[in-house]
């Protein structure tokens, strides 16, 4: 009998651990949209955060950059994929995405128009040239949302 009831209170405990471990986590993953990300970049450079923003473009040439909208045209961020994640889909553009990734903050020096994560020397985009130069997103995961 006292068996069953330190059973049960292990269990009930082991629960209650775990539910409140997973809340804990949940906090850190809650979307940023791309200016919010933008006016916190130094503080999130190492961090995985989750983006959401309006896909303006998927580079035609690798597949491997998708680029993030905020409220105006000026605000733009790109997603770069490595290969265990594969190209973005061009599905993509036009619609609300969700990146999930590492937040990298560009060396001093780095050609931002090379691709930094799967190393394809001089692979070259346009849409590039409008986003934000200092950070960009390792992605570890994407989903169009709308």
């Amino acid at each position: 009998m006292y068996k069953n009831i330190s059973f049960s209170i292990i269990v009930i405990l082991a629960t209650t651990l775990l539910l409140s471990a997973g809340c804990a986590g949940n906090s850190k993953s809650k979307p940023l949209n791309v200016d919010e990300l933008l006016t916190n970049a130094t503080s999130l450079v190492g961090e995985t955060v989750v983006v959401e923003g309006l896909c303006t473009h998927v580079c035609s040439k690798s597949g491997m950059k998708l680029f993030l909208q905020g409220t105006d045209e000026t605000k733009t961020v790109r997603a770069e994929s490595g290969a265990a994640l594969g190209k973005f889909d061009p599905a993509s553009v036009d619609k609300k995405v969700r990146v999930r990734g590492k937040l990298v903050e560009e060396q001093a020096g780095e050609n931002s128009q090379t691709t930094h994560i799967h190393g394809e020397e001089g692979v070259t985009c346009e849409t590039e040239e409008t986003a934000e130069k200092a950070y960009y997103i390792a992605a570890e995961s994407y989903q169009i949302i709308d």
